[in-house]
């Protein structure tokens, strides 16, 4: 299972190690990602909701100073279709945060003996099917699908998916009539150095920095407090906002708004 690929070069190893390394960061990364989602998202949710109440507001007194400044009675379905157009791209944001918040809480811990079982399956997949290493798998359908899912796999922790998805990798393999090769990795010095920048990439940029919030519990208290003042800022602003808003109505004379 361990040898599909072979190289001569002496750097091979050192490249694999790189890969191995970055794809550990971005992993990682990801599921800081999670953690911090987990952590603060309910927050984060409230925020961003009173944000889109607030906008919503902003917009419906646009709508209402337009017409009150022509002189016209304002249609109310006219103004929801107004604000439901405006507002589309907004409420996608607000599904798609919800959606991430979901998945966040649906991933359960693993034991460390079970994270060790994931690596090393892991490793042994690289060797089979990365496309940095095997460069078959990009040309191939099957393999590159397979490879995907072996990714998404390892970035949820997946035991039994990542278990699974090595069994159909031998196979497929095995079927497509792949052996022992000797492979020359092409600009091998320049894919070691481009690998070595993506590194330092990920662990100096969010979402991998995120670890220092989550790992100190000051950090977290105050990222807690900053979101809590936002979402009280926000609250204040709307009733400034109803205020216009009831105002405008009377002006305009209309009695449908509801308050």
């Amino acid at each position: 299972m361990e040898g599909i690929v072979k190289v001569k070069n002496a750097s091979y190893s050192y490249y694999e190690e790189l890969i191995l390394k970055r794809d550990r960061f971005k992993k990682e990364a990801f599921q800081y990602q999670r953690a911090y989602v987990r952590e603060f998202g309910e927050l984060i949710l409230k925020v961003f909701e009173k944000k889109i109440d607030c906008i919503k507001k902003k917009k419906t007194i646009s709508f209402l100073q337009t017409a009150k400044n022509h002189g016209v009675t304002v249609n109310y379905d006219e103004l929801q279709a107004f604000i439901a157009a405006e507002m589309t791209e907004y409420e996608n944001q607000l599904e798609k945060m919800v959606e991430e918040r979901k998945n966040s809480e649906e991933i359960g811990e693993l034991s460390e003996s079970q994270m060790l079982k994931i690596r090393k399956i892991y490793r042994r997949l690289v060797k089979l099917l990365h496309p940095d290493i095997n460069p078959r798998t990009e040309k191939s359908e099957q393999l590159s699908d397979l490879w995907n899912r072996i990714v998404v796999s390892y970035n949820c922790n997946d035991l039994k998916g990542i278990s699974e998805l090595e069994v159909i990798a031998v196979s497929a393999l095995e079927r497509l009539g792949e052996g022992v090769q000797e492979v020359e990795i092409p600009d091998l010095e320049e894919k070691i150095k481009e690998t070595e920048r993506e590194i330092e990439m990920i662990i100096h940029t969010d979402p991998y920095t995120l670890k220092f919030i989550l790992e100190d519990k000051d950090e977290t208290a105050e990222k807690k407090a900053s979101l809590q003042e936002e979402l009280d800022s926000y609250e204040e602003y709307e009733k400034t906002l109803d205020d216009i808003i009831s105002t405008l109505v009377k002006e305009t004379g209309n009695k449908w708004y509801p308050n």
